[in-house]
């Protein structure tokens, strides 16, 4: 519950802004933590200065607009809330302490990606290759010192290894290599591949590795062969291409990635159409190195930022119309919109990954390889763990800090950034003797910067966009804060992190629905009695029940005993699981209704439909539907239903307000909604709602209840309220409540056009104040447009208004029963 009063003083951090349109975005560069919002909104944000109370801020903000004190109260109280659960205002003052660098917050406890070059020779000798790979270059270190390191990375707790060269395809014991990273040691391995060796005898060797396990990632840099060949060698073009379509045809999950070169920058917008027909899911752009072939040629690439950002951008559109991933932006999107506060603090080198090069030494990264000025030693001579851990090149990186970039004190964005690219920073500012600093510029820094500002404007766009403007709801909103919709990621748990996330992009998309569609996939193989909130159903409703569905029930409340359903009504139950709340609607409805069950999990619809015979069977009729999809793009038309209930799935969401834009999109107007989850009394820690099991459990993806009303209302509904709330259970001092709440759609047609009607409250309270912030004290007429009076006539406001028709008529509802003398 809400704990703002009249007196409460709000505090806000120093911000940067900038606007785009009639939009305002509001950064915390320190934090880093930033909202959207209009002009409304930026108004009421101006006002919170640490020494204003919330009355004050009423006050002044009703001033500025005209508002009345009811309309002003409800918005501001509305918008201060908001702020308050995206963390850019509190009710005390900001924590100013000085934030001095990774090193004090961090700690180097395990390595979690490890790098290998296989080998230095490559069946290519492409002319912007950083390390002047060609068929003469070595062919790497024995197989078994390879398997050695590998034995040794993993026991300090590596999950993923990436194979690069060179070509490892090249490697006659390559299958070896990576069955063995795969199947010996259980890990996922990346292998970063021109494929053009694919069709040349390789094919059944990739036919037998593991397609859960293994990903390729495939070079080319262009999308015809006079734009490639130039670059990778003559015939590379078809190659590479057929190699891709073989890779794709076995099953496995690839990647295209593109170096952009003077030759190419303005074909790369043609490669998402490529990579979409050769099977590819992603694509993912590279800046050119000044290092190896590379060196010479950027000294003739003039490029300026402006024209690569344009590229870039063209490049994403160009994904977006394929339906390809753009991996820079998408992995880029993950810090902008990830949890607030947490610092990104330069590359993860020598923090959890290393590389071993193909002459046997370790390196910082992948890029740094067989770099003379940065070797870190063998681990065939001592151990991996002292290299990584004592080494001074390791603490010297370790030690490197975004803090120390003097340039970006004062840029915003330095946190999600994270202060770029090291490599490029090294290469760039290399002198003579080839010594570069990893703390110098970023040349390609413009980049991300307005890769991050075009990101910030397509969330605020969507969040705009999808504002409800048919709803009557108008007070200002934050359209969007930092982390709305976004992955908490397990293992992702501190607030200082570096240029890394658990969460790689172009292979786990979804990895937040794989993660639900698995626990309750093993829910449906194996009933699990104690996985939510204890329910008991009215016998009458459940008789007709298998018990195969009943064992599986998982819900967490009984909104569709709850939800006064009516014969012939159509009915959604979202997250339906084995069906039991679609069985019981289906009874309720009668042959003339309708109900559709929607579900992501493929057991729990194979049970659900298996089922739907045997209750069709006992009803003697049959109209149950179930389908599969996402609650976020329910497979659901416009306006199609009259009731939509939902128990203890919207928790599991990653984006909970699209589940409910989604609710108010497919119901009918005047229809409702009648939903049980679970919800939290504050807000929980991160390491809670980033643990899978919990989020299972309904626990660690839950809202708090203000957030889950506030949601409700915000994308439209109106009447909201809570018809149960039952403890559930406490984790680590954290209180979890079951709530089962109701709320309406009324979708205004005509705007407020005021014709003469008039609105008396009747009670029991003083006053009241509705969603639209109009005050109907108790027992005096008070004027209201044509929309209002519909409403107020509509359950549930109908039973305590009386509507005053201009010719003086009263229509009152909910005041007798029918009978043969009429009403009352």
């Amino acid at each position: 519950m809400s704990g703002l009063t009249s007196d409460t003083i709000i505090y806000k951090p120093d911000v940067t802004t900038f606007a785009d349109e009639s939009l305002y975005f509001l950064i915390d560069g320190d934090k880093p933590n930033w909202i959207v919002v209009d002009e409304r909104g930026k108004k009421i944000f101006d006002l919170v200065d640490g020494k204003r109370k919330l009355s004050d801020i009423v006050r002044e903000y009703g001033s500025a607009y005209g508002f009345d004190s009811a309309k002003s109260w409800l918005h501001v109280h509305n918008f201060i809330n908001d702020a308050l659960r995206s963390k850019i205002v509190s009710t005390s003052p900001f924590n100013t302490e000085e934030y001095k660098g990774r090193e004090n917050y961090l700690k180097a406890s395990r390595l979690n990606e490890f790098w290998i070059h296989t080998n230095n020779s490559c069946n290519l000798t492409c002319n912007h290759c950083l390390f002047e790979s060609s068929p003469s270059g070595d062919a790497g270190i024995q197989t078994k010192d390879i398997k050695n390191v590998m034995d040794e990375s993993c026991r300090l707790g590596v999950l993923r290894f990436y194979f690069t060269g060179g070509e490892p395809f090249v490697r006659r014991d390559i299958f070896e290599l990576i069955k063995y990273a795969t199947e010996e040691k259980g890990n996922e391995l990346i292998v970063l591949t021109n494929a053009t060796l694919f069709g040349n005898g390789k094919r059944a060797g990739l036919r037998g590795l593991d397609k859960n396990k293994v990903k390729l990632q495939v070079s080319l840099d262009g999308s015809i062969p006079e734009i490639n060949d130039p670059i990778r060698g003559r015939g590379t073009f078809g190659e590479i291409t057929e190699g891709l379509k073989i890779a794709s045809e076995l099953g496995f999950d690839t990647s295209l990635t593109a170096v952009m070169t003077k030759e190419n920058i303005n074909d790369i917008p043609n490669l998402p159409s490529l990579a979409k027909k050769l099977g590819a899911k992603s694509l993912h752009l590279m800046w050119m190195h000044r290092r190896g072939r590379g060196a010479s040629r950027i000294s003739n690439f003039k490029f300026q930022i402006s024209n690569l950002i344009g590229i870039v951008r063209e490049a994403k559109e160009a994904c977006d119309k394929a339906g390809v991933v753009f991996d820079n932006y998408e992995s880029l999107k993950l810090r902008v919109n990830g949890r607030p506060g947490v610092k990104y603090d330069m590359a993860s080198s020598c923090w959890d990954t290393l590389c071993l090069y193909s002459d046997g030494n370790l390196y910082p990264s992948a890029s740094f390889a067989g770099c003379p000025s940065l070797k870190m030693g063998s681990p065939m001579n001592e151990s991996l763990k002292s290299i990584w851990l004592d080494s001074k090149i390791a603490r010297d990186f370790r030690g490197a800090t975004v803090v120390k970039k003097s340039k970006l004190s004062k840029d915003p964005f330095r946190f999600i950034t994270g202060g770029g690219d090291i490599e490029h920073s090294y290469f760039y500012s290399a002198v003579q003797n080839g010594i570069g600093d990893i703390l110098s510029d970023d040349p390609y820094y413009g980049i991300y910067t307005e890769l991050i500002k075009d990101i910030m404007k397509n969330l605020a766009k969507r969040g705009k966009e999808s504002f409800n403007k048919k709803s009557g709801y108008n007070a200002p909103v934050i359209f969007h804060s930092m982390g709305d919709g976004g992955l908490d990621c397990e293992g992702d748990s501190g607030d200082v992190s570096t240029l890394h996330s658990n969460c790689v992009l172009s292979f786990d998309v979804e990895r937040p629905y794989k993660v639900i569609q698995e626990f309750y996939g093993r829910a449906a193989e194996e009933p699990k009695a104690d996985l939510c909130c204890p329910v008991k159903y009215d016998d009458e409703d459940v008789k007709h029940i298998p018990k195969e569905v009943l064992d599986r029930f998982y819900g967490c409340g009984s909104p569709i005993a709850m939800a006064d359903v009516k014969e012939g009504e159509s009915v959604l139950d979202l997250g339906s699981g084995g069906g039991i709340d679609c069985f019981i609607a289906a009874k309720k409805v009668g042959k003339s209704g309708k109900v559709i069950g929607v579900d992501m999990t493929d057991k729990m619809l194979e049970i659900a439909n298996k089922n739907s015979i045997l209750v069709s069977e006992t009803l003697g009729y049959e109209v149950v539907e179930f389908k599969k999809g996402f609650l976020e793009r329910l497979p659901v038309n416009d306006k199609s239903v009259d009731l939509i209930t939902s128990n203890c799935v919207i928790n599991l969401s990653p984006d909970k307000k699209a589940v409910f834009e989604e609710m108010w999109r497919v119901l009918k107007d005047c229809g409702r909604v009648v939903v049980s989850d679970i919800v939290s009394e504050g807000e929980i820690p991160h390491k809670l709602k980033g643990n899978d099991q919990l989020r299972g459990e309904c626990l660690g993806g839950a809202l708090t209840e203000v957030e889950f009303l506030s949601f409700l209302e915000q994308v439209g509904f109106y009447g909201v309220e809570v018809l149960k709330k039952t403890y559930w259970k406490d984790i680590e001092g954290y209180k979890f409540y079951s709530v089962t709440v109701r709320g309406y759609k009324f979708e205004k047609k005509e705007g407020c056009v005021y014709i003469g009607q008039k609105a008396v409250y009747r009670g029991p309270f003083k006053a009241v104040v509705d969603e639209e912030g109009h005050l109907f004290p108790r027992d005096e007429a008070v004027e209201v447009c044509t929309d209002t009076s519909e409403k107020l006539k509509k359950p549930p406001y109908n039973e305590f208004f009386t509507v005053i028709e201009p010719d003086g008529e009263m229509t009152e509802y909910g005041c007798c029963e029918p009978s043969d003398r009429g009403c009352c």
